[in-house]
């Protein structure tokens, strides 16, 4: 595709949004076409919980776990209009430059403080963010541990959250765990859609850097639970606790 269907589209569209709204199209075809044919080969099981909720999102913060590769192939299979924050590097390989660049996506070498200006204007141009709060893939057996990045970009955007929670058995395709190493049985990735947060019920009567500190620790509770960890506390206690230290 990064020979023959992008560079075609690069070609026919001149117009920077339109062409960007057909990369974001084909590419949630082509990731659909991966998902039937990882399904239909018993490569591995996919199951989704709850894929109404992500149909008709507009201009919000997809906020996911991420244990494995296949996350965001899930994720951009079902929602649409997605982009992305991707690492620099890519953009210096001949195959994924065209792609990142047609689809708009977002650079992570950016100053701060145009990052999060990047991040707004594709919110309010109505674009859903994809987001992994804990920065990179994570290790089986290890519990979630949040940056807060994708706090700072909610509060300033003033963009909702979706939540969505994965989990892989057995876990394939993890940090340090090379695409071609399967496990002996087939693995079954679950993707759950939860709740909507409303970015309202942490900025009101709060500055930003303390509604980013209270939506962090909802999280980290939140992930904690759902994946079976030890309870860091509720979201609201955790919240009323860094209230009275504020």
């Amino acid at each position: 595709m990064a020979l023959t269907v992008f560079p075609l589209l690069f070609l026919t569209i001149s117009d920077r949004i339109k062409r960007q709204r057909a990369f974001q199209f084909v590419l949630h075809c082509s990731f659909k076409l991966c998902c039937f044919g990882i399904k239909r080969l018993r490569i591995a099981d996919l199951q989704i919980v709850g894929a109404q909720r992500l149909a008709s999102l507009r201009g919000v913060l997809i906020v996911a776990n991420h244990p494995s590769l296949l996350d965001v192939v899930l994720i951009m299979s079902i929602a649409p209009r997605v982009q992305c924050i991707v690492k620099a590097a890519l953009w210096r390989n001949p195959f994924f430059r065209l792609t990142l660049s047609g689809a708009d996506y977002i650079r992570n070498d950016l100053a701060p403080e145009q990052l999060l200006d990047a991040c707004r204007q594709t919110l309010a141009a109505g674009n859903n963010l994809i987001v992994f709060p804990e920065g990179t893939r994570t290790i089986p057996g290890q519990a979630p541990k949040l940056q807060r990045g994708f706090a700072n970009i909610a509060a300033f955007a003033e963009a909702d959250l979706q939540l969505i929670t994965f989990t892989c058995d057995p876990p394939q395709m993890f940090k340090g765990n090379p695409w071609w190493d399967v496990p002996r049985r087939r693995s079954c990735l679950t993707m759950e859609i939860g709740e909507r947060l409303n970015i309202t019920d942490f900025l009101r009567s709060r500055s930003r850097p303390l509604a980013a500190r209270k939506l962090v620790a909802f999280l980290n509770s939140y992930y904690s639970e759902k994946l079976g960890y030890e309870p860091i506390g509720t979201g609201a206690e955790a919240a009323d606790r860094l209230g009275a230290e504020a």
